[in-house]
């Protein structure tokens, strides 16, 4: 997979030299939605401020990992700063793709970023995780929650759920008097990224793990694998047909028409469920922890963040709007935009936890403290695809999950070198 990533880069190249990027003082690539969104807003009032030229070009999730990784290989320089999902920081970290930023900080007089950052939204900023250096900056302050209709889940029987069972208690009641329209549950079932997301939180809270605690060996196909593979699927029976094909926009819709009543979900979507003319459940959805298993519940981080690229031609000038738009100012304004927040400051600052529209943010500030990051592989991409294609074909059921689970551990341990 990786070694098809390279072959984009002349097309690559050639857009952005027509689009003028390469003219920029700074270049930013964002994915598309809002998390790009964010960045690009704030890269225009920077811009305005400073008097800086700064270019950012968006594209769609893939194609930001497979560009900037393109640049990585070719020490192009087309790019200033990447906002990465954090699972790919071991990938351009380890490619040497990415700039260490600590004399950087060393030069504006700082040890590093400042304890206002959540603790784990700085871990994942370091490579190795939480003990090297920093390699980014974190941005975005996603982590998973657990969506729920709470007056439905109290018709079912089942208040705030604590645990799986709870969830698939209440599920199996509403799906049963649903008559085929309303279902107690809906996930991403979709290949690569959106089945793996939906499934790890449960993975994790069934004790099971992609690899052991020292990366030497695939943790797939064990007992406590086949015990989370028991729950996806027991969810998988309890929500709507052609899950296995279902992504972000079809699991949102879902919830905002009150046709399925409970996911796991990304707190982007908030703004979606609480907006009347998006949404028939605005105020109606509760926002909780990911329930627990056997072990406690966590969430998955999935934090957007900054690194500058080694190819960059304005490293200092990159890291400056990065220092900037990283402040407690900007990570406010950031999250008025949709964009949930890194700091303690901005979750915690009462101009927006007495809007309706942030009252999950308490919720979500405990969900990054008890998250867990993806495994810091820099194969994870290949990883990924691996693991979510053997997931979906069992949520279709054209193979069974012990046979998922195997061909995982077999396809993972082919792409890692590992058993």
């Amino acid at each position: 997979m990786v070694r098809k990533l390279f072959l984009t880069l002349a097309a690559a190249a050639s857009a952005l030299a027509i689009s003028g990027a390469a003219w920029a003082d700074i270049t930013i690539l964002v994915p598309s939605g809002s998390e790009g969104d964010g960045l690009r807003a704030a890269a225009a009032d920077y811009a305005k401020m400073k008097g800086t030229k700064v270019e950012t070009v968006q594209a769609p999730y893939a194609n930001v990992f497979e560009q900037g990784a393109n640049a990585g290989a070719t020490k192009s320089g087309i790019f200033d700063i990447v906002l990465m999902d954090d699972p790919w920081i071991p990938f351009f970290a380890e490619n040497g793709h990415l700039e260490d930023l600590t004399p950087f900080f060393k030069n504006a007089g700082l040890e590093g970023p400042d304890n206002d950052f959540l603790s784990k939204s700085l871990a994942i900023c370091r490579n190795p995780y939480n003990s090297g250096p920093y390699v980014c900056l974190p941005y975005v302050g996603n982590a998973q929650m657990f969506f729920y209709d709470a007056a439905k889940y109290k018709e079912a029987g089942v208040d705030a759920p604590k645990t799986w069972d709870d969830v698939l208690k209440a599920s199996k009641t509403l799906t049963e008097g649903g008559g085929g329209r309303y279902f107690g549950y809906v996930f991403r079932g979709g290949q690569g990224n959106p089945v793996v997301a939906d499934f790890m939180p449960i993975f994790w809270s069934y004790g099971a793990d992609l690899f052991n605690a020292d990366r030497t060996k695939v943790t797939i196909d064990t007992p406590e694998g086949a015990a989370a593979m028991k729950m996806f699927m027991a969810l998988r029976d309890v929500s709507p047909k052609g899950v296995e094909s279902y992504n972000a926009n079809e699991v949102g819709t879902a919830l905002a028409a009150g046709t399925s009543a409970s996911s796991i979900n990304w707190p982007n979507w908030v703004a979606t469920f609480e907006d009347p003319s998006q949404s028939k459940m605005v105020g109606k959805i509760s926002y909780g922890p990911i329930p627990a298993g056997t072990k406690p519940g966590s969430s998955e981080i999935g934090h957007w963040t900054m690194g500058i690229m080694s190819a960059s031609k304005n490293k200092q000038e990159a890291f400056d709007f990065m220092l900037w738009a990283t402040s407690p100012e900007q990570i406010k304004i950031s999250a008025e935009r949709g964009n949930p927040p890194v700091r303690a400051s901005v979750f915690t600052d009462p101009e927006l936890t007495k809007q309706e529209k942030f009252r999950h943010y308490p919720v979500l500030m405990e969900a990054i403290q008890a998250s867990t990051p993806r495994p810091r592989h820099p194969k994870w991409p290949e990883i990924e695809n691996a693991f979510g294609i053997e997931l979906s074909k069992a949520v279709a059921g054209t193979i069974t999950p012990e046979e998922a689970l195997k061909n995982a551990q077999a396809a993972v341990e082919q792409i890692t070198g590992l058993k």
